[in-house]
C-alpha cells in the first residue's frame, strides 16, 4: 500500500481511543514504546531519509530561549523538514513568507533566505502530506499565505485544536482563518498518539500552543526521530530541563516542563534517538555535518 493510500486510510478512519486521566494532565500524552508501537500500525514502507531547510533566522540572546542561561549571541534558526519516502515526501511544517517573518523581527530587520523559502515552498507543493508540529506564523504560514493555497490545502493535515487557535486567537493577523478557509483543510483530531503514516506517529504535546504535538519517525534504517516543535527553543532547554524566559510569549509552562523532564530522561536511557528542537541552529549545523539529517530538499 502506498504513502498516500495508507496515511488517508489513517486520516480518514482510524481513532486511536486510549483516553489520558486527569491526574496525568502535566506528563507526557504517550511514552516512546507506545509511539514506537503507533507508528508500526500503518503498512508500508518506513521513510528512508529526512531533509532540513533553515529559510529565516531570528538574532536573540539565549537566555530568551533557556531560562537562566547567559545573555549570550544565539541564532534561532526557521526551519521546516522533509520526510523522504520511496514513493513520495511528508513535510514537517510549511515555512513562511517575508511578510510575516517581519512579525518576529519586531523592528529590527532579520536574515530572510528568498532561495530557501522559495525551496521550503516547492518542497510543500510537491509532498503527499503536510503536518504541523504546531499553528504559529514560522511554521504554519507555508500552507495559508500562499497563492497556492487550494492545492496546498488539500493535503494539509491540522488537528482540530490548531484550527480552533488559528480561528479564534492567532499568533497575528496574517495567519487568521475564516471558517471557509479552515474547510479546505484536512481537519483531524485524537485523544493522545495517531499513526499518521508508516513510520510516522503524533503525540499531542499542547504548552508552547494548544494545538502542539510531537512527531516521532523511524526510518527503514532503524534511525529514530522525534520532533519537539516549539516545546524547547535550544536543545539546553532540554539537556538543562529549563523553560523558556520570552515575555512576548504565554505558554502552560507545568506541561513543558512535563515534556522536558521526559526528554531528559530519553535523552539518557535512549540516546541513540535524535530529539529535534526545531530552532536550535547549532543542532541543526551538527545533524546535517554528521549525516543525520541532510541539509536540502528533494
Amino acid at each position: 500500500m502506498n504513502l498516500f493510500r495508507s496515511a488517508l486510510l489513517a486520516i480518514v478512519a482510524f481513532v486511536l481511543s486510549v483516553t489520558m486521566p486527569v491526574v496525568a494532565q502535566q506528563k507526557p500524552a504517550a511514552t516512546l514504546a507506545e509511539l514506537r508501537q503507533t507508528a508500526n500500525l500503518i503498512p508500508g514502507r518506513k521513510p528512508l531519509r529526512i531533509n532540513v531547510v533553515k529559510f529565516a533566522e531570528s538574532l536573540r540572546t539565549k537566555n530568551f530561549s533557556v531560562k537562566g542561561a547567559p545573555a549570550e549571541p544565539s541564532v534561532q534558526a526557521r526551519t521546516a523538514f522533509q520526510v523522504v519516502y520511496s514513493d513520495g515526501t511528508v513535510m514537517i511544517d510549511s515555512g513562511m513568507d517575508q511578510q510575516v517573518h517581519k512579525f518576529f523581527g519586531r523592528g529590527v530587520d532579520e536574515p530572510y533566505d528568498a532561495a530557501a523559502a522559495q525551496q521550503v515552498e516547492k518542497a510543500v507543493r510537491s509532498a503527499r502530506f503536510i503536518v504541523m508540529t504546531h499553528e504559529h506564523g514560522d511554521h504554519v504560514a507555508g500552507v495559508i499565505r500562499t497563492p497556492y493555497v487550494n492545492e496546498i490545502a488539500a493535503k494539509t493535515v491540522l488537528t482540530k485544536t490548531q484550527v480552533a487557535t488559528l480561528l479564534t486567537n492567532p499568533q497575528m493577523p496574517e495567519i487568521k482563518l475564516t471558517p471557509e478557509m479552515a474547510a479546505r483543510y484536512i481537519v483531524m483530531d485524537y485523544e493522545r498518539v495517531y499513526p499518521f503514516a508508516p513510520g510516522m506517529a503524533l503525540m499531542k504535546a499542547a504548552g508552547h500552543t494548544p494545538g502542539s504535538q510531537m512527531i516521532y519517525v523511524v526510518l527503514e534504517s532503524g534511525a529514530e526521530y522525534l520532533f519537539i516543535g516549539d516545546s524547547a527553543w535550544h536543545m539546553d532547554g532540554v539537556r538543562l530541563m529549563k523553560v523558556k524566559d520570552a515575555n512576548w510569549i504565554k505558554e502552560d509552562e507545568d506541561a513543558l516542563m512535563g515534556q522536558l523532564v521526559w526528554l531528559n530522561g530519553l535523552m539518557k536511557t535512549d540516546p541513540k534517538l535524535h530529539i529535534i528542537a526545531s530552532h536550535d541552529d547549532e543542532q541543526r549545523k551538527q545533524l546535517v555535518a554528521s549525516g543525520i539529517l541532510g541539509g536540502t530538499f528533494e
